[in-house]
């Protein structure tokens, strides 16, 4: 795994402060990637020792704090369940073109959420999902040996790579490698022959093509969502 969330994007998370899109994303990341784990465990061991130090203005009190333990405490006591095994999380899966994959369980919630698989000349795939997000958040589906016409971004794209891999001019990319990409980048993903790609993907805004016939969706300054 070589491509990373930024260490912003990391504190956000850690912090609370992230969108449930790239919350997602970046726990998905994390499942197999022990150095991001241990940046988000240090940001959030950084993030207690600052509430600790913003001072005791209007804290909980000693008293207060110990009979918010009791309660709590009480209401673990009385509830009928088995704690006694942490419940196992199991992957869900997605069918597109003929093909089952595997998708971690942190994106089941939006695997349900999944809108019809959408076909671009039966190379490209892609599949909304409907989130309460200002983003656009999609399964992208792309066959084996093509090339997504080049283009740019008004906003931020952030893409996780769920199964296969991909390129693009500045560099190969593979399952668990997380991308963010902006408005400095132009680029024309594609895979390989032989091997085709699964992504999450999510923009803030709309895709500008800049080469090619593709360009006619940039028309009205709209650009274009997968």
């Amino acid at each position: 795994m070589s491509y990373h969330p930024e260490k912003q994007v990391l504190k956000c998370y850690a912090t609370g402060e992230i969108d449930s899109a790239h919350g997602a994303a970046v726990a998905t990341h994390l499942e197999t990637c022990s150095h991001c784990r241990q940046l988000v465990a240090k940001y959030e061991e950084e993030a207690a020792e600052d509430l600790v130090a913003s001072g005791t203005e209007g804290a909980i009190s000693d008293s207060e704090l110990a009979l918010v333990f009791d309660n709590m405490m009480n209401d673990i006591m009385t509830l009928d369940a088995d704690f006694s095994k942490p419940k196992a999380r199991t992957a869900t899966t997605v069918e597109v073109n003929g093909k089952s994959f595997k998708v971690p369980a942190t994106l089941k919630p939006f695997v349900d959420r999944m809108g019809e698989w959408k076909s671009y000349g039966g190379k490209v795939f892609t599949s909304n999902i409907e989130i309460d997000e200002d983003c656009r958040v999609s399964l992208l589906y792309i066959t084996e040996g093509v090339q997504v016409p080049q283009h740019t971004h008004k906003g931020f794209e952030s893409t996780l790579v769920l199964h296969g891999s991909f390129s693009d001019e500045n560099g190969e990319y593979h399952e668990g490698d997380f991308i963010r990409e902006d408005g400095d980048t132009k680029h024309a993903p594609q895979t390989a022959s032989g091997q085709d790609c699964l992504c999450l993907s999510i923009l803030t805004e709309p895709m500008i093509f800049t080469q090619g016939v593709a360009r006619v969706f940039n028309r009205f300054g709209k650009g274009m969502y997968p």
